[in-house]
């Protein structure tokens, strides 16, 4: 944690430790598992009664004491106060009831301050069952806008091919993410390589963006199909997906017929 960070960290705590309605208060997210960085934001998790959770959101979402002063507030889910500084420091405040944070976090929360109460190890992994369905449903998502390819490229909308490409290559990540077995909740919009091998790094960053122009498009789709369906494969055997030949080769003959494009 920087000498920044820890500053910022300690005046949300003695701010927060001055409100009547806040039981205990744990630190969350990549700082409080040793994970974070120069980059990271400050997560927080205040543990309140159910009866004062509307309260606390509409009194944090305005100036509070001891609080630094906010160019953005934002309520996310109806449980999070998101907050940027006027220097550009961020932090969220998650307000929850005991039996909520338990059921969501466990064991991983740092305290801060507030009764010593003891939370116990997060709640079991995600059933392999659920994993399977999600990573299937990719597979066969992924093949259907692949093969949608025809109409935007045969429209000349090179916008909206960029615009599927765009969604191929995040479909592409969460395979990945999915395969290595990242839980969702582990998942930051602003942290992948550390979940990625250095080959799929250098795969991934290999496949540059697709201008709007044809063979700018063919040549992204067929290095983003090629790369997804190399990945897909090994996984989908190892977690017991039947793998759809006959959607894949539809497809692909799909793409030869309009397009000249082998994947």
């Amino acid at each position: 944690m920087t000498p920044a960070q820890s500053a910022l960290l300690d005046r949300l705590t003695t701010a927060l430790g001055q409100d009547p309605r806040i039981q205990a208060l744990w630190m969350s997210g990549s700082l409080a598992q040793g994970g974070g960085d120069a980059w990271s934001d400050i997560d927080l998790v205040a543990q309140v009664d159910g009866a004062d959770l509307a309260g606390c959101l509409n009194d944090y979402k305005g100036p509070r004491p001891g609080l630094p002063e906010r160019v953005h507030v934002l309520e996310v889910y109806g449980c999070i106060i998101s907050s940027v500084t006027t220097t550009w420091e961020r932090f969220d405040i998650v307000f929850l009831p005991e039996a909520q944070i338990r059921k969501t976090y466990g064991s991983d929360l740092k305290p801060l301050s507030g009764a010593a109460v003891r939370l116990d190890p997060k709640p079991d992994a995600e059933p392999d069952a659920a994993i399977a369905a999600r990573v299937e449903g990719l597979i066969l998502e992924f093949l259907r806008v692949l093969g949608l390819g025809p109409v935007a490229i045969g429209r000349g909308e090179w916008i909206v091919g960029q615009q599927g490409h765009s969604l191929l290559r995040d479909m592409t990540v969460n395979l990945m993410l999915e395969g290595a077995g990242v839980p969702r909740s582990a998942r930051g919009a602003k942290r992948l390589n550390v979940y990625l091998t250095p080959g799929q790094q250098a795969a991934l960053e290999a496949i540059t963006p697709p201008s709007a122009d044809r063979e700018s498009l063919l040549a992204s789709q067929a290095a983003i199909g090629r790369l997804f369906l190399n990945e897909a494969k090994p996984i989908a055997a190892r977690m017991g997906i039947v793998w759809p030949e006959a959607f894949e080769a539809a497809t692909r003959q799909h793409l030869k017929a309009e397009l000249s494009l082998d994947i």
